[in-house]
């Protein structure tokens, strides 16, 4: 990879023209960031203005020191246009111009991609400044983020501030220091994907009252019991598979967090959860249960409410644009078809009107809790069924993200779908992007690999096959998971 990509140093005369976000710099600036990011400290005028104002930085910024931005934006006034003057951008869009879209000319994709490809670089810094993690290509292919430090440390100011209770207001979690906040996170195995990585980056200053336990959703349901019950959790947070198998054990009587009192909130990430599901798992854990939409493109886009159902759009971060097929707005109370993000506190890598195929209902009045950020009412996500396998006479949820974590590492892929055919037979279909070639053989190993990681080897067997174009539902839309064998199985 020719130069040091891990130094601890570095002379990037570009990050010093990065336009302003919060000005984090160790943990005072942690805590008077706290402040700031407060939800009841501003007006709903106060927060768009300070979103205009970071819009216009970024947009300057991406200008200045972006290829293709300067060639995007060439012929748009970018000091008064509305955001919806802007193009769009696509995932296929961004990797095929990687190199010219980050702002720090010294990042290249390919020593990106070698650079994840090494487990043993997570949690290190690339030039000594930057995290890297891909995303989980449920969209169909996967893509390389880039953050600075500050960036990191916002994403976790942002859940101090706004995705968890507070019992004060002024310098909220300060009693943290003698007794830390307890945060166990149902995952796979560690990984380059973006929770795990923004974890893999906590500030050091922030590990004395923040303690994470990751809980691998591979383990036996009975060693993550003990693990929970050992540590105690203030809160619990995973996909919401993982959070409705765990409520099944609580009411079993086979998890005691609810007995223990230590369990205060519950924050779904990455799969839609009905609001039917949400109660019962309030009732069985006796803890609020709130939704967190986000992204590896722009993880705090937006936090659970922690006061009812639904998540907030952190507008003064980012820009949420709910849309229909052809990029028009959609009313509140509409579901979208899909959204289109903006990133505005990533200045290395300008996120600007991106497309994500995810399916957004805003709510038609402020919640109830009292924020004056946007209200989102409800996330449908990606439509995709459940797979499952048959283990000692026993049938169990197989994530999802055991073959994304293979595919992670394909970035010639353009599309994926993942089909089970069998009680434990699969089909992982593939599509290279154009002019590219992806190699059977090799997704058949990662994904060997990932399923080795997560203690499944051998439970499951799988063909690969390479096409030209997926199939498409009657929406015309690609279904990621589709299980075949179910619906052979009810019918």
């Amino acid at each position: 990879m020719g130069e040091d990509r891990t130094s601890k140093t570095s002379r990037n005369p570009v990050h010093a023209q990065t336009p302003e976000t919060y000005g984090m710099s160790g943990p005072i600036g942690f805590v008077l960031t706290l402040q700031k990011l407060y939800p009841f400290w501003n007006t709903a005028e106060q927060i768009k203005a300070k979103q205009e104002e970071r819009l216009r930085a970024l947009l300057r910024h991406a200008v200045t020191h972006s290829p293709y931005y300067q060639r995007r934006f060439a012929r748009i006034d970018i000091e008064r246009c509305p955001v919806t003057d802007l193009p769009t951008l696509t995932k296929t869009e961004m990797m095929e111009n990687y190199d010219d879209l980050v702002t720090d000319r010294r990042l290249k994709k390919a020593d990106l991609g070698a650079f994840v490809d090494d487990p043993k670089n997570l949690g290190r810094y690339y030039l000594g400044r930057y995290g890297v993690s891909h995303t989980s290509g449920s969209q169909g292919q996967p893509a390389l983020i880039v953050q600075d430090r500050e960036a990191l440390a916002l994403v976790f100011a942002v859940q101090f501030a706004r995705g968890t209770k507070l019992k004060r207001r002024f310098l909220p979690h300060l009693g943290r220091v003698l007794n830390p906040a307890r945060m166990a996170v149902l995952t796979i195995k560690p990984g380059f994907y973006p929770s795990a990585a923004a974890f893999a980056y906590l500030p050091g200053y922030l590990r004395p009252v923040f303690k994470l336990m990751p809980i691998s959703v591979s383990n036996s349901i009975a060693e993550n019991n003990r693990k929970l019950e050992a540590f105690r959790p203030h809160y619990l947070t995973g996909y919401a598979s993982a959070l409705e198998a765990f409520g099944r054990e609580q009411e079993a009587g086979r998890l005691r967090l609810k007995e223990l009192g230590c369990l205060t909130q519950i924050t779904n990430v990455a799969e839609p959860l009905s609001i039917d599901k949400g109660n019962w798992l309030e009732e069985v854990f006796g803890a609020s249960v709130g939704d967190e939409y986000a992204m590896g493109e722009c993880l705090v886009l937006s936090s659970g409410c922690t006061a009812g159902r639904g998540a907030h759009v952190n507008a003064d971060l980012a820009i949420l644009e709910v849309v229909d097929e052809n990029n028009r707005p959609v009313p509140p109370g509409t579901e979208g078809s899909k959204v289109l993000v903006t990133n505005l506190y990533n200045r290395v890598q300008p996120i600007i009107r991106y497309e994500v195929d995810d399916r957004v209902t805003m709510g038609t009045a402020p919640c109830g809790c009292g924020s004056v950020l946007p209200y989102i009412a409800s996330i449908s996500g990606r439509s995709k069924d459940l797979l499952w396998i048959e283990t000692g006479g026993e049938k169990r949820e197989l994530p999802y993200y055991v073959f994304l974590t293979g595919l992670h590492h394909v970035r010639d892929l353009a599309e994926h779908q993942i089909v089970q055919t069998g009680p434990r037979n699969f089909l992982i279909r593939a599509v290279p992007q154009n002019g590219r070639t992806v190699d059977a053989s090799r997704i058949r190993q990662l994904v060997q690999d990932s399923a080795q990681a997560e203690g499944l080897a051998g439970a499951f067997d799988f063909d690969v096959e390479i096409l030209t174009e997926l199939p498409r539902g009657p929406s015309g839309k690609i279904m990621r998971v589709k299980n075949e064998y179910a619906t052979m199985v009810n019918s």
